[in-house]
């Protein structure tokens, strides 16, 4: 059977009893995602759903396109969105288009924010270091936190799977080349006056940059504090989402001497195939954070429910 747009996305009764489901177990966040949610022609319906059903926060990642229609975006925000994730690539149109594949992509989403903002909605921003914009990441955090004054964001390095691993020739960046770029961030954000969250970098491990250990997320394993939620997939399963990372991920022996072996996972085995396992050292002692005026965000400490 031939593949449409809409073949592939969750039809609304399942989505809709996906959410009635986490918010019966206590989930506080809606979470949309997938290929690019906006294209689903149930969202708003799925989103005044969630708001029925009594969702706190509702958050829909986006490439932005679609959000640059102010009618779109209201749409979106009336049925009951009122956090919007946005995946930004790069400082500059040349960067970002240029990895989009979108002429004026950048635009559009500098437009979404405009009309994110009117509307009362608040703004998060993905970036996935690659090749082409690791070198100005320092730059990119000096947009937004100054200019745009977004303070929560997430530098994610690259998951080498899918699409990133058919393209990593291209794309890869090893953790090595983007260290020193990282430490110019975290120098902009300890001179910033911006009050950033605490959860900023994604899919780093403490012994890349020891003194961001508490900036970094989803790299230690669930306690009595960080549940194992579930995650609703498309085709009808469920998945504990820290439980599939550390399936996914793989340790040195040397790994054994570090400060946070026990909490931490280790790093990813699509990494090591690429790149080998030798950048990952123990840090045998912890050291002095960098200071960012960091402040927790109220959505992180609750429970999420993701439908894609």
């Amino acid at each position: 059977m031939e593949t449409t747009e809409s073949s592939y996305r969750m039809p609304f009764k399942e989505a809709a009893k996906a959410l009635y489901d986490g918010r019966k177990r206590g989930a506080q966040v809606a979470y949309f995602i997938g290929g690019e949610i906006t294209l689903h022609p149930d969202l708003p319906k799925i989103i005044a759903f969630a708001k029925k059903v009594d969702y706190p926060y509702i958050q829909v990642m986006s490439n932005a396109l679609k959000l640059s229609d102010y009618g779109y975006t209201k749409t979106l925000i009336d049925a009951g969105a009122n956090l919007f994730k946005i995946s930004l690539h790069g400082y500059t149109a040349k960067i970002h288009d240029g990895l989009v594949g979108v002429p004026g992509a950048y635009a559009k989403i500098i437009k979404a924010f405009e009309n994110i903002r009117e509307l009362g909605a608040e703004i998060t921003i993905n970036y996935t270091l690659n090749k082409f914009n690791y070198k100005t990441i320092h730059k990119f955090t000096e947009l937004i936190t100054e200019k745009f004054k977004i303070e929560d964001f997430n530098i994610i390095f690259p998951h080498y799977t899918g699409m990133m691993k058919d393209n990593a020739q291209t794309l890869k960046v090893s953790v090595s080349q983007a260290e020193p770029y990282l430490r110019k961030m975290l120098d902009v954000l300890e001179k910033s006056k911006a009050k950033v969250e605490n959860a900023i970098l994604i899919n780093f491990c403490p012994c890349n940059l020891p003194r961001a250990t508490h900036l970094m997320t989803e790299w230690e394993r669930p306690d009595a504090d960080l549940k194992d939620e579930p995650m609703y997939h498309l085709e009808g399963y469920t998945e504990r989402i820290y439980q599939m990372k550390e399936e996914l991920r793989t340790k040195n022996k040397s790994c054994a001497k570090c400060v946070y072996d026990k909490r931490c996972m280790g790093f990813e085995k699509w990494y090591v195939d690429i790149f080998g396992a030798k950048e990952f050292k123990p840090v045998i002692k912890r050291v002095k954070p960098v200071n960012t005026r960091s402040t927790d965000s109220k959505i992180k400490e609750f429970k999420s429910m993701e439908v894609s």
